[in-house]
């Protein structure tokens, strides 16, 4: 993929001392994947630390019993997109070699 970037855009690099944009772009995706990773690591363990299970082990628990928890089937929703998205993340992350 090639970036077009405006001559305007790089004298602003220029003069904040950025010589290599790629790089930086690179730096920045970096960055903003491993806030993302902060933010779900976060919610992920307020789950963890509530029920103290894992995602997986209490997802199977809570199948299994059958019982209707609204309270519990809208953390469990919450706690599976956490979940993936933690996967997902962990999927980039090694393809970056971050």
């Amino acid at each position: 993929m090639e970036i077009v970037i405006k001559d305007e855009l790089k004298e602003v690099f220029d003069s904040t001392g950025v010589t290599d944009i790629a790089a930086f772009i690179e730096n920045e995706a970096i960055m903003m994947l491993l806030t993302k990773e902060s933010k779900y690591r976060t919610e992920y363990n307020v789950f963890k630390d509530k029920y103290k299970s894992e995602f997986e082990e209490f997802d199977r628990k809570i199948k299994e019993s059958g019982k209707e928890d609204f309270e519990v089937e809208d953390d469990l929703m919450d706690w599976e997109f956490a979940y993936h998205a933690l996967k997902n993340i962990e999927n980039k992350k090694r393809l970056l070699s971050v």
